[in-house]
């Protein structure tokens, strides 16, 4: 089959600043170096989908073969494809060992499916998803944007101390409060050092960030620094290169951009030792202790009642590791090197690319 012959056909969220727009824009970009690729962008489930998919079959039925790939939530696969011709691949992330049913009647509609992680492909099997439907497509970090040589955020950098970060939305799968909770419980007026935490809950109609800091009556909330939100991803990387560490003790991750950007930036990373982060962390993390427990807090509907599980981390452990990188932080900024040098060449856009487009010819 020669390259002229096949035409991919995205379907994605590729504005904004979210974990899917910035896999969708890094994604569909780097395999349009490989494929021929055309994409339809959504805001929500809004796109020219459908006359996006006639203008295609009209231009190229007959010459090409058509690969469309939906990457989004994977509720929204079949729904986003129906009018395609060709072959359909839903890829897709998730974070818990519960898949929603109507994610998984979605996915099995599709030819393939791809998941960013080793461990999510195990996640959908144990699901009840055909092993050979299922295959690995990793997500990545543009080492352009993300890398220790940017230059710092000033408002941040110029403030005395060390400095952890942490990015995301707050949640308790992201487990932004038990985080505040545990640095405030572990550090104190005798030690110089901030947390910087850039976060925000928009799918929460009611959250209000200083209603919730206030509820938690912290010892010392003056150690603590917030940034809003930010309009465009790259504005982050600032962030990374002013803080001295990252650290997330999550619940449970589908992918995890933030921690690798923090490691692409030379930060050492805290974080749960669990899910898709294991995909790429090897050797380079502080790795936090954690129990699986059932999740007791809704967060998609199922019919069932039974939501899965998640970790929950060892905040306990959280806090050793936290005075253990703030008190030896020439070890831990070696480990923060060995760890960009890992992110930046083993975990590119271009790699992930690569792989999407053997799997493509493959199908085809």
């Amino acid at each position: 089959m020669n390259e002229r012959d096949l035409l991919v056909h995205g379907v994605a969220w590729i504005e904004g600043r979210f974990g899917y727009n910035t896999h969708a824009r890094n994604f569909f970009d780097r395999l349009s170096r490989l494929k021929a690729t055309t994409v339809t962008p959504l805001v929500g489930l809004d796109g020219p989908i459908d006359a996006d998919n006639v203008l295609i079959e009209g231009v190229f039925s007959g010459e090409r073969d058509i690969v469309s790939i939906a990457l989004l939530f994977g509720v929204f696969a079949e729904q986003a494809l129906a009018g395609a011709s060709g072959p359909r691949i839903g890829y897709t992330v998730w974070e818990s060992t519960r898949y929603p049913e109507d994610w998984l009647r979605s996915l099995e509609s599709m030819d393939r499916v791809w998941v960013p992680t080793h461990w999510g492909r195990d996640v959908l099997l144990a699901n009840g998803m055909a092993p050979g439907l299922v295959s690995v497509v990793p997500e990545g970090v543009d080492a352009a944007v993300f890398n220790p040589d940017v230059s710092p955020a000033e408002a941040i950098a110029s403030s005395p101390g060390f400095k952890f970060l942490n990015i995301g939305r707050y949640e308790k799968r992201k487990g932004t409060r038990d985080l505040i909770l545990a640095f405030d419980a572990e550090f104190g007026t005798n030690d110089d050092v901030l947390l910087v935490i850039a976060c925000d809950n928009p799918h929460a109609t009611d959250f209000d960030l200083t209603r919730e800091i206030r509820s938690l009556s912290l010892r010392h909330p003056e150690n603590l620094v917030f940034v809003p939100p930010v309009a465009r991803h790259d504005a982050l990387v600032g962030l990374y290169t002013a803080c001295d560490a990252f650290v997330s003790p999550f619940r449970a991750e589908g992918w995890g951009l933030p921690i690798m950007e923090a490691m692409a930036c030379d930060l050492p990373v805290i974080v749960t030792d669990y899910s898709g982060p294991t995909e790429f962390l090897g050797d380079h993390a502080y790795r936090l202790d954690y129990n699986l427990v059932d999740i007791d807090e809704p967060y998609f509907e199922v019919s069932s009642g039974n939501l899965g599980q998640w970790a929950e981390p060892d905040f306990m452990h959280l806090r050793h590791q936290m005075r253990e990188v703030y008190q030896n932080r020439e070890k831990a900024s070696e480990l923060g090197r060995r760890g960009g040098q890992h992110a930046r060449e083993k975990f590119s856009w271009e790699m992930a690319a690569q792989v999407a487009a053997r799997l493509i010819e493959e199908l085809v």
